[in-house]
C-alpha cells in the first residue's frame, strides 16, 4: 500500500484519527465505523472555498483524515515521518540540468516499467507529458521496453490538446484513444467528487473515470508533476516567486458564514504551521514550494488521479526522490524553461516542432504569432455549466442541504443561485469551479448524511456586507476576464 510513498506522487488513503486501519476509499473507511456520526468539517470547508482544495490531512468529515504526507505506516501501525530532500543553490547550465535530469526520467521510467507489456501515458499538447511520452519512445527504440503503449487524451475534438496528441500518437506508431469532454460527462464528474468525498471541484476530473475503465493495461502514466519539477512553475509562478499559500484566492464569494470563517481560519492557519513544522530550518521559499506540494499538488491534482489508480497503477513521472531531489538542489537561475529546450534534444525531434498547447508556438520561442489556428480550450467546463447544468446545480444549492450544515451564508448560496453567470466566457472561472463544487457538497452531504454545525449559526450585518462586497469584487473580475481575452 506505501509504495513510492517517499516520492511526490505517492497516493493518500483514508484512516480514522483514533484508529491505525488505512482504506482505499472514504466510502471504505465509513462503512468500517458503522457508529461513526459524520459531522462536517468547517475548515475542510473553508480551505476548499479558499484554495480549491483541502489543507493538510483533513477530508470533510470530522475525524476521518488521509494518511500523512511523506510517511509510511510500521508494522507497530505508527507512523514513520520521512524527511525531504533540501533546496540548493547549485549553478549549472540548462544544457547540464537536462543530461542528470534525462538520466533519472531514465531511471524512473525503467523502474516503473519492468515487467509490464502494456502501458497507457496521458498525453495532451503541454511539455509535461510529451516528455513523459518522448522517454518512454526512447525506452522503445533502445529496447529496454518492448511493450505496446496507449496514447490516452481528453477534451473538445478541436482542441489543441486532442489535435496534438494524436499527432504524437501516429509518429510513434502507439494505440490512440480519446475521449470527448461535454455537458453529459461533466455532470456525472459532479456525482463522482461526491462519491469521492467532494474533496475537489468535478471540473478537475476530465475522463478520468473512463480511463480507468480502459482494458489491458497494465499501468498508466502522467506527467502533472512536470511544470512544478522539471520547470519551476506553479501554476504559472515561478517557485521562487510564489505568494504565501493564503495570499490568494481567498473566499472572495462570501459563501461561509462570517463567524464560521472567522474560528475556522484560526484552525486553517495553526494546521498550516503544524506542516511546517515537519520540516524544521527551511527558507520561506522553500516552505512555499514545500507547501504547494503537500497542499495544492497532493490534494487536488493528484487525489483526482486517484480515480484511475483504483482500477490501474498510476505513476507520476517527475516524483522520485532522485528526480525532484536533482532538481531541487540547483539555483532558480537554473531552474527555467531551457532545461526543457534542452531536455527536448535528447527526445525524438517531433516534440520540439509541434507546438506548445499553452501558446501555439514552438516551445520557448520569441515568436509573436501563433502557428496554427486549434483552440487552446481544452473543454467548455464554465459554458456548460452556467448553460446546460444550471438548474441541476441551482437545484443543489436550494434544496435546504447546504443550509443545513449550519455553516454558510445563506443569502450568498441564494444570490449565486440566481445570479451567477456574469461570465461569457466558454472556460470556468473561479465562480464556476465554485458553484460545481458546492453541488458536489450537496450530494456528498445526502449520500452520506453529513451533519451539520451542532451550533445555532446567527447571520448577522456583516453576512449582508460580505456578500455586497463578493457581488462588486466578482464585477470587476468578470470585466478583468472580459478584457483579457478580447
Amino acid at each position: 500500500m506505501f509504495k513510492d510513498y517517499n516520492g511526490l506522487g505517492s497516493r493518500s488513503y483514508y484512516r480514522r484519527e483514533d484508529a491505525s486501519s488505512i482504506y482505499s476509499s472514504l466510502e471504505e473507511c465509513l462503512h468500517s465505523s458503522p457508529s461513526l456520526t459524520p459531522y462536517i468539517d468547517g475548515t475542510a470547508i473553508l480551505s476548499i472555498l479558499m484554495k480549491n482544495y483541502s489543507i493538510g490531512n483533513r477530508t470533510l468529515i470530522k475525524g476521518v483524515q488521509r494518511t500523512p504526507w511523506m510517511s509510511y505506516q510500521n508494522e507497530k501501525g505508527l507512523w514513520e515521518n520521512l524527511d525531504l530532500p533540501r533546496h540548493g543553490d547549485l549553478r549549472v547550465e540548462p544544457q547540464e540540468a537536462s543530461k542528470v535530469l534525462y538520466q533519472h526520467l531514465i531511471s524512473e521510467l525503467g523502474t516503473f516499467l519492468s515487467n509490464k507489456t502494456t502501458v497507457g501515458v496521458l498525453l495532451s499538447g503541454g511539455m509535461d507529458s510529451r516528455i513523459v511520452a518522448g522517454v518512454l519512445r526512447q525506452l522503445q527504440k533502445s529496447g529496454d521496453y518492448s511493450g505496446d503503449v496507449v496514447a490516452i487524451t481528453w477534451g473538445i475534438p478541436e482542441s489543441r490538446d486532442v489535435i496534438y496528441a494524436k499527432r504524437i500518437a501516429n509518429e510513434f506508431g502507439w494505440s490512440f484513444e480519446h475521449f470527448e469532454l461535454n455537458a453529459e460527462r461533466l455532470l456525472q464528474n459532479i456525482e463522482l467528487s461526491a462519491t469521492r468525498g467532494a474533496e475537489y471541484s468535478p471540473i478537475h476530473l476530465h475522463a478520468m473515470e473512463a480511463v480507468s475503465k480502459l482494458e489491458g493495461l497494465e499501468g498508466v502514466l502522467a506527467g502533472s508533476y512536470g511544470d512544478s519539477i522539471g520547470r519551476g512553475e506553479y501554476s504559472g509562478r515561478r517557485y521562487n516567486k510564489l505568494p504565501g499559500i493564503l495570499d490568494k484566492h481567498l473566499n472572495h464569494f462570501a459563501f461561509l458564514n462570517k463567524a464560521v470563517e472567522n474560528q475556522e481560519l484560526i484552525n486553517l492557519k495553526h494546521e498550516l504551521a503544524a506542516a511546517r513544522e515537519r520540516f524544521p530550518g527551511r527558507s520561506e521559499a522553500e516552505y512555499r514550494e514545500i507547501e504547494m506540494q503537500l497542499h495544492y499538488m497532493r490534494r487536488q491534482l493528484n487525489a483526482c488521479m486517484e480515480v484511475i489508480d483504483d482500477n490501474i497503477p498510476l505513476y507520476q513521472m517527475f516524483s522520485s526522490p532522485s528526480t525532484f531531489g536533482y532538481m531541487w538542489s540547483l539555483s532558480k537561475e537554473s531552474r527555467t524553461d531551457d532545461v526543457y529546450e534542452h531536455l527536448l534534444k535528447y527526445l525524438p525531434s517531433i516534440l520540439s516542432e509541434i507546438p506548445w498547447a499553452r501558446t501555439g508556438k514552438i516551445y520557448n520561442s520569441t515568436a509573436e504569432m501563433t502557428i496554427d489556428n486549434n483552440s487552446s480550450l481544452n473543454n467548455r467546463y464554465g459554458e456548460w455549466l452556467r448553460n446546460d447544468l444550471r438548474s441541476e446545480i441551482r437545484r443543489e444549492l436550494l434544496d435546504g442541504t447546504l443550509q443545513s450544515l449550519g455553516i454558510f451564508n445563506e443569502k450568498a448560496l441564494v444570490y449565486w443561485a440566481d445570479n451567477w453567470g456574469g461570465n461569457n466566457e466558454p472556460k470556468a472561472d473561479r465562480l464556476d469551479e465554485k458553484v460545481a463544487w458546492l453541488a458536489s457538497l450537496s450530494l456528498f452531504c445526502k449520500r452520506y448524511n453529513i451533519k451539520g454545525n451542532n451550533g445555532i449559526c446567527f447571520h448577522s450585518g456583516i453576512d449582508y456586507l460580505n456578500l455586497a462586497k463578493a457581488v462588486f469584487h466578482t464585477k470587476i473580475y468578470h470585466s478583468a476576464l472580459k478584457f483579457k481575452n478580447r
